[in-house]
């Protein structure tokens, strides 16, 4: 019952009411010593360490969760994998890729033995996903090709076109602007299909990558102005900054010098504020 108050003091982003209550059910559990379930035990923990997280309390939530995995594995419970998989989406969301991507495989390795294929997939795609953060490009096409075999035979599309634009970007950073092309009209097909713009957005941007990197300036930029009219009432500064950077290119390449400055000073202005 004290879990499941603290899980609702969590949803209503009551941090330090959330941390009284799952450490009270903690202390519960841990005075009840062997008659105490491992898997009550580490549902506490798992509610400390969410409690942790909500106030921003990231590492010490991390730990936590560390040994509340242990005490999972130790007991060879089936759902371990779930906590582990939370513990490595916090770890990527404060840029630990090194240690996300660790968790991630280990994660796939687990759901191999238990022969979960379509987790096997998800979470070899978030595995690219760090590898991309971690700029290990050839890696990042092997994981997402990985991942599509799968996917593919699940019929999987919307992950996909996802893989698709994991292997485009590889292959722009790896300077084959021809295979960026092919893999992002995959995945510009797929987010066309879908009516998904924020796919048809970076399909777009990734694809004018590879038409900078064949000098087809004007192919370039007719996909940048696309993705630009995307983003533009996104708020998804990232992208509209990528996206900018990557037209300045293209203006400079073609000697368009006063788009180029226009284009610089208005992402001064944006990059002043959100940088």
């Amino acid at each position: 019952m004290l879990i499941q108050l603290a899980q609702q003091a969590v949803y209503r982003a009551s941090g330090s009411e959330a941390l009284a209550l799952a450490e009270e059910a903690h202390e519960i559990y841990k005075a009840m010593g062997a008659r105490a379930s491992s898997v009550g035990i580490a549902s506490a923990m798992t509610g400390i360490g969410y409690s942790l997280r909500q106030l921003n309390r990231v590492d010490e939530a991390t730990k936590v969760l560390d040994s509340a995995i242990e005490m999972l594995h130790e007991n060879g419970h089936p759902f371990v994998v779930d906590t582990m998989r939370t513990k490595a989406i916090w770890l990527s969301e404060t840029k630990r890729w090194d240690e996300a991507l660790a968790t991630y495989l280990e994660i796939v390795r687990l759901n191999e033995i238990d022969g979960d294929e379509v987790f096997v997939a998800k979470d070899l795609f978030n595995a690219a996903h760090c590898l991309h953060e971690l700029e290990r490009w050839d890696e990042v096409i092997s994981m997402a090709l990985r991942a599509r075999e799968i996917f593919k035979a699940q019929k999987m599309v919307f992950e996909i076109s996802w893989c698709d634009l994991n292997i485009a970007s590889a292959h722009a950073h790896l300077g084959d602007g021809q295979k960026a092309i092919e893999w992002g009209q995959r995945a510009n097909d797929i987010g066309t299909l879908r009516k998904d713009q924020e796919m048809i957005c970076k399909s777009n941007y990734v694809m004018a990558r590879g038409h900078i990197l064949l000098e087809q300036y004007g192919d370039a930029e007719s996909r940048l102005m696309t993705a630009q009219d995307i983003v533009a009432g996104s708020g998804d500064w990232e992208q509209i900054t990528k996206i900018e950077k990557s037209l300045i290119q293209v203006y400079r390449a073609v000697g368009r010098h006063g788009e180029a400055n226009e284009a610089e000073r208005r992402l001064g202005t944006l990059l002043e504020i959100v940088e």
